[in-house]
């Protein structure tokens, strides 16, 4: 397996490998770059104007992936800023973003440091804000969230416009998830 860094991005770095307690400075694709099992991890500051670029972040790794149809990489790039920004209004802490392939499509995790498990919030037809969750059940093929620890990770997938048949089944720690729709 090989590590393949890019140039550091203001507000955005490497994510721990698992049980690494510190983080290097620049993104990192862990895997082959050939190898579409491949994955990108990054951490994202609780800055909001580092949203911007970790959209484009999770977008580049997921076009890599070559399975995205570029309209459905609109639907991933809107999916990971409203989950992406989620976890900065919520925490106000830097988070983790994973970008990898599935069977199918490509699964985006942002693990935060908030223990409570998000739930779509009635919103104000005026209101600024509180759709966001809508929006990522109208686009993913999946989406929900799991406790880790001190907190949590809200994930979602999206599907290959024609996905191999028989890949619609989930790992088992995503079973037990709130939000969860079966793919179409």
């Amino acid at each position: 397996m090989t590590v393949k860094t890019a140039s550091p991005h203001r507000g955005v770095s490497a994510a721990p490998a698992a049980g690494s307690p510190t983080l290097p400075d620049n993104p990192t694709v862990v895997g082959d770059v050939n190898d579409r099992r491949e994955e990108t991890v990054f951490r994202v500051s609780a800055d909001l104007g580092c949203i911007h670029r970790a959209r484009e972040l999770v977008v580049q790794a997921a076009r890599g992936r070559g399975v995205l149809s570029e309209a459905l990489l609109g639907d991933v790039e809107l999916c990971a800023g409203e989950v992406v920004a989620n976890a900065m209004e919520h925490t106000g802490a830097a988070s983790v973003v994973r970008v990898s392939a599935t069977s199918s499509g490509v699964r985006v995790e942002v693990v935060d440091t908030h223990p409570q498990l998000p739930s779509p919030a009635p919103c104000d037809a005026q209101g600024e804000s509180g759709r966001g969750l809508f929006l990522v059940d109208a686009l993913a093929t999946a989406w929900g969230a799991h406790p880790t620890g001190t907190g949590k990770t809200v994930w979602f997938e999206i599907a290959a416009d024609s996905p191999p048949a028989g890949c619609d089944a989930l790992p088992e720690a995503d079973r037990h998830t709130v939000g969860q729709r079966p793919a179409a």
